[in-house]
């Protein structure tokens, strides 16, 4: 089976973009085409049980603070959304790699307090799976 996908042009500064319509999404995931309609919805794949406890142990211990600020904090902490996608943390000096988001995790740094005793291994293991994935 063939499957046409119709496309618009999108208001852009001087450049074309096509998209799908959402009729078209739905023809492609009811012709069994699941990876590619993930691909073109932008959805991800379900969390693992280490990213889940991960997004479980983030929204306890860091979503205040670097999604809400609740706390009302005058330097207002970085969103981790995209940590592990630039080549330095948010601090601009240090390399985005596992370890230097463990070392933050377990000393802290600037007013982010440490988590060293607060958190397992495991659990900084679980949140920094679930960073890779945000």
């Amino acid at each position: 089976m063939m499957l046409l996908l119709r496309s618009r042009r999108l208001p852009s500064r001087g450049r074309r973009n096509r998209a799908m319509k959402r009729s078209d999404l739905a023809a492609l995931a009811l012709s069994g085409c699941s990876a590619l309609f993930l691909w073109v919805s932008g959805c991800a794949k379900p969390l693992t049980q280490t990213e889940a406890d991960g997004k479980d142990l983030y929204e306890i211990h860091c979503y205040e603070c670097h999604d809400q600020n609740q706390l009302g904090l005058k330097k207002v902490p970085p969103k981790l959304h995209d940590v592990f996608s630039a080549h330095f943390l948010p601090d601009g000096t240090t390399p985005a790699t596992d370890a230097a988001v463990r070392q933050v995790i377990i000393y802290g740094k600037r007013t982010m307090p440490p988590f060293n005793g607060r958190l397992s291994d495991d659990q900084i293991t679980d949140l920094i799976a679930y960073l890779h994935r945000k």
